[in-house]
């Protein structure tokens, strides 16, 4: 299965998820019949066509076909992994994962829990000194100045760190947090000259950073007196790692997904007042340039991202390393520029939130931007300068996976530059092969296996015949074999009925989609299957599965006498004898027609 984590604590985390229950926490649900509906997350709709079953422990949309059980739905809601959510869900239900861990496994996730723990207790200290404190006052007004409403900073959970050099110390002793902890987490520095620690943030406004589920990993600082830095963030930790984490995701995640895209831009308070604006799909780096940690990250929400700089640095930030890793990546990657001389922020209180969201409308592709840049770069009208020009955009295009677009790009850069198309693609072979980089060959022709129709509503109904009744699983597993069910989905689907029978005596709906979360497509056609209810009782099992045996034993039948009925065919019409030819063929329309009876369609 592929899978780290033992099957049985799989089971064991499903079984303690109820499905209403998780989903609840995502989507307002609301009382339909015997289940649950909600408008899809997946889609736009008006009317609700997101069902949510409490007695199958799934959930199926009538609109985009989307459907699963509570492993799937977080997974397509976090846009995580099998394994992250099975970790999401186990945490939900105080599971642990690690049946035997060894005493550094489980020394690593105890600190983990530990740490997220003290961050949350430091988060709730640092906002009640903003909300709730005489001390806070100063942080009060400069928010207040900036035009940061209640609901922002409470959203936010935005903090203030006192004056002094021993607050948050004197706070945590009382609570009984060890010392040890708060400096690896570097809450707390420990004195140079003298035994004991003093708080890292003094009279700072606190920005707690939130990893994409919610946690707070770490802090950010700004300065709210003349004291250097001007902004300060927590150093690197087991749970906090500056180039794998981007400010604002959590909030913006959903808005994301509606939205089609991410904007990336610079400031905690840049993020924060489009979010109040409105604009919740814009999130924020931590003071340093994207990574290839940061761009994976941001493939998991988005196939679209525009990148949002002062049109006076645009060219020094979009360097070309960050522009490479976005191709390389195939991450669809925009650059928009604001006006003159304002940072995100700026724009949208001086200008306005449209005038930000036009800037994100109207941005540049790759491509277009990289033009740009090389025209100011380059004399065009100058040859040898126009050939470095191509040279340079053509070392771009050679970072591009996909052909198709590299090719369309290619025809753009021929227009661009009046360049025939042939000569830029003789060009880059030839750079290509000087710092041997193979040009992507073409796509190896594969056999495809036509799909029999018959064959298909076959296992669709031998799939579902086994899940409502579990008694037929052993007269299937005798009477079938695997070339039966080779295509996929179907080979995986139900190569692991029968191995979960084996393990477990049953097979249950919940159970089998547990087991198959780490595959959309078997999900989906477990659903598509269970949700038609063709075969509802035992009393239809037993008389359909005769059928469906006799058809599979045809269907074998027909593999071994096709091709010797073919080889029939053509040794008669070499001989020229029209008898024999018509008999061969009768027999073989015949033997293909027979596997086409009783098998019951939708």
């Amino acid at each position: 299965m592929g899978q780290l984590i033992p099957e049985e604590r799989i089971l064991e985390v499903q079984q303690a998820n109820d499905i209403v229950d998780i989903i609840s926490e995502y989507l307002p649900l609301r009382k339909s019949g015997s289940g649950y509906k909600a408008l899809c997350p997946f889609h736009d709709e008006k009317t609700p066509s997101f069902l949510v079953s409490p007695a199958k422990q799934i959930y199926h949309c009538f609109g985009c076909h989307k459907g699963g059980n509570v492993f799937t739905f977080v997974m397509a809601f976090e846009k995580v992994n099998f394994i992250e959510a099975v970790k999401i869900l186990a945490e939900k239900s105080g599971i642990r994962l690690i049946t035997n861990p060894t005493p550094q496994e489980d020394y690593d996730e105890k600190k983990r829990a530990t740490y997220l723990k003290i961050n949350h207790w430091a988060t709730d200290y640092f906002h009640k000194k903003l909300s709730g404190s005489n001390e806070g006052e100063v942080a009060r007004a400069y928010l207040a100045k900036r035009g940061f409403k209640q609901g922002t900073i409470d959203r936010f959970l935005l903090g203030y760190a006192p004056e002094g050099w021993d607050n948050l110390l004197k706070a945590s002793r009382q609570d009984k947090i060890k010392e040890s902890h708060l400096a690896e987490l570097g809450l707390i520095l420990p004195r140079k000259e003298r035994e004991g620690y003093y708080d890292r943030f003094r009279n700072r406004l606190m920005f707690p950073i939130f990893n994409s589920r919610d946690r707070v990993v770490g802090f950010g600082g700004r300065a709210l007196d003349e004291t250097e830095p001007v902004y300060l963030n927590s150093p690197e930790s087991a749970i906090f790692s500056k180039g794998k984490t981007l400010y604002g995701l959590n909030f913006a995640k959903e808005s994301a997904d509606k939205k089609g895209l991410l904007c990336i831009v610079e400031g905690y308070t840049d993020v924060m007042m489009a979010h109040q604006a409105g604009l919740e799909w814009v999130v924020a780096t931590l003071g340093t340039a994207l990574t290839e940690h940061h761009i994976k990250l941001l493939r998991r929400f988005v196939n679209k991202v525009v990148l949002v700089y002062d049109a006076d640095i645009a060219g020094e930030k979009a360097s070309a390393r960050t522009l490479d890793m976005f191709l390389t990546e195939e991450l669809d990657l925009n650059i928009a520029e604001l006006p003159k001389g304002l940072d995100p922020y700026d724009c949208i209180v001086q200008k306005g939130a449209n005038v930000f969201a036009r800037a994100i409308d109207q941005a540049k592709d790759l491509f277009s931007y990289r033009m740009a840049s090389i025209r100011n770069k380059y004399d065009l009208n100058n040859l040898d300068e126009k050939a470095k020009a191509i040279d340079e955009v053509l070392e771009m295009l050679s970072l591009i996976p996909n052909i198709v677009k590299r090719n369309l790009l290619i025809k753009r850069l021929a227009e661009e530059t009046q360049t025939k198309e042939n000569v830029l693609r003789l060009r880059l072979a030839e750079r290509e092969k000087q710092k041997k980089f193979a040009y992507d060959p073409p796509p190896k022709e594969t056999a495809v296996r036509k799909t029999n129709s018959a064959g298909v509503m076959a296992l669709r109904n031998i799939i579902e015949m086994m899940i409502v009744n579990n008694d037929t699983i052993n007269k299937i597993r005798k009477n079938l074999v695997s070339e039966d069910f080779s295509s996929p989905p179907y080979g995986r689907i139900i190569t692991e009925i029968f191995r979960l029978y084996e393990k477990y005596d049953k097979v249950s709906l919940d159970t089998l989609l547990s087991v198959l979360s780490d595959d959309p497509a078997c999900v989906n056609e477990v659903i598509e299957v269970t949700e038609r209810n063709i075969i509802s009782d035992k009393e239809v099992c037993r008389e359909h599965l005769d059928e469906l045996i006799e058809f599979f034993s045809k269907q074998r039948r027909q593999a071994k006498e096709a091709p010797l009925l073919k080889k029939e065919l053509k040794e008669s019409m070499g001989k020229g004898d029209g008898e024999s030819f018509r008999s061969a063929q009768k027999k073989y329309l015949e033997l293909r027609k027979s596997l086409l009876h009783k098998v019951r369609s939708k």
